[in-house]
């Protein structure tokens, strides 16, 4: 049997338009209602209030009102299955028993909106081609940058080393040396090493910023490795009459490491100490192990670090407001470039101090070798 015009149409609205189709009853309850209109708002509407589908932003939602004109379009907004409210434009038409209410999109607002979308998609495109492009300049303008760091700072690293080596010469062995002569040399001596842990860091940050951080790593008893650092700094702490007093519960401590990488780590540790200690104090480093960790800590008696600057310490060019006890000057990437080594040894770097009362730093790493 084939089917009439009107029977064509009904299931078309029913099964497949892409408009809203309601049957509402005059009290207000969903009586039918279309494929679209279910998938849109996300639920059997069988049943459902009126209320319960339109978003009533204002209170003025009024079946009787709404439905006296059908010719009068309203623009209302129902609640969909994403969870955001989208507008359609309604006609309600009503007769003897219910309401019957047709709601669709407006076509060309639609299209209007998707060439919007389409336009802001190529413009977005095109900026990120030409942020791909600025990314691949800016990393050969940086390994440049990075290669001719490290060939200056190699250059001058050098030289540097026979000026304080041979300053430091004269300070200990000459001692027909007047008092301002002397305050000449530690000057240049204070100077020079400044100079040197400049150079030291930005070597490190330019292998770093290579992504060239390589470890040479060999089992190596942490006990001589921390002694070794004590030794390179005991004309420091001796100038500013700093007592170091090293403790360990082992021997030896044999760990997998680059010695020469763990021995900046903790010089840095050493040096701070130092620097931030006032003169006839102590510094207390200790070196101690557990089940599988060694773990080495340096402690000052200097001015402390306010507990809300402590985040900022290993960073790079993170610095703590407390001065210096000796006037001593500060790269500030030291402790970044630390954080850098002992993550890359699997391990963990970290502080505790409370302001006025010094600072302990620590470090740890794995166990392991003989």
């Amino acid at each position: 049997m084939v089917a009439s015009t009107k029977e064509i149409v009904y299931k078309y609205v029913k099964e497949g338009a892409p408009v809203i189709f309601l049957l509402i009853s005059k009290n207000g309850d969903v009586i039918e209602a279309n494929s679209y209109a279910n998938k849109i708002i996300g639920q059997d509407l069988s049943k459902k209030k009126f209320s319960d589908i339109f978003i009533d932003f204002k209170d003025k939602l009024d079946l009787n009102d709404l439905s006296k004109d059908p010719s009068n379009t309203v623009m209302l907004n129902i609640n969909t299955v994403t969870g955001l409210p989208q507008t359609f434009y309604f006609n309600f038409y009503k007769d003897a028993d219910d309401i019957l209410v047709l709601g669709k999109l407006d076509i060309v607002e639609q299209e209007k909106l998707r060439k919007e979308i389409i336009n802001l998609n190529n413009e977005l495109n095109n900026l990120t081609r030409e942020l791909q492009k600025s990314n691949i300049e800016l990393k050969k303008l940086n390994d440049l940058k990075n290669h001719f760091l490290g060939m200056a700072a190699h250059d001058l690293r050098n030289p540097l080393g026979l000026i304080m080596n041979y300053s430091e010469f004269i300070l200990l062995e000459d001692s027909t040396l007047s008092q301002e002569h002397k305050a000449f040399l530690e000057t240049i001596l204070s100077s020079s090493e400044l100079m040197r842990r400049l150079i030291d860091d930005f070597l490190d940050v330019s292998i770093i910023e290579s992504g060239q951080f390589a470890l040479d790593i060999m089992t190596e008893d942490m006990i001589s490795v921390i002694k070794d650092g004590i030794k390179r700094l005991e004309f420091k702490a001796k100038k500013k009459q700093i007592n170091i007093i090293f403790s360990s519960n082992q021997e030896s401590i044999y760990a997998d490491i680059d010695k020469h990488k763990i021995i900046q780590v903790f010089t840095n540790l050493l040096s701070n100490a130092i620097e931030y200690s006032f003169s006839g104090s102590n510094v207390f480093v200790e070196c101690i192990q557990n089940q599988s960790e060694a773990i080495v800590s340096v402690k000052d008696e200097g001015p402390g670090i306010p507990e809300n600057e402590i985040g900022n310490l290993f960073k790079f060019f993170g610095k703590a407001s407390t001065k210096k006890t000796g006037g001593e000057k500060s790269t500030g990437i030291g402790l970044a470039i630390a954080r850098k080594i002992i993550e890359a040894h699997k391990g963990k770097i970290w502080v505790e101090s409370k302001l006025g009362d010094g600072a302990k730093f620590y470090f740890l790493i794995p166990i392991g070798g003989k």
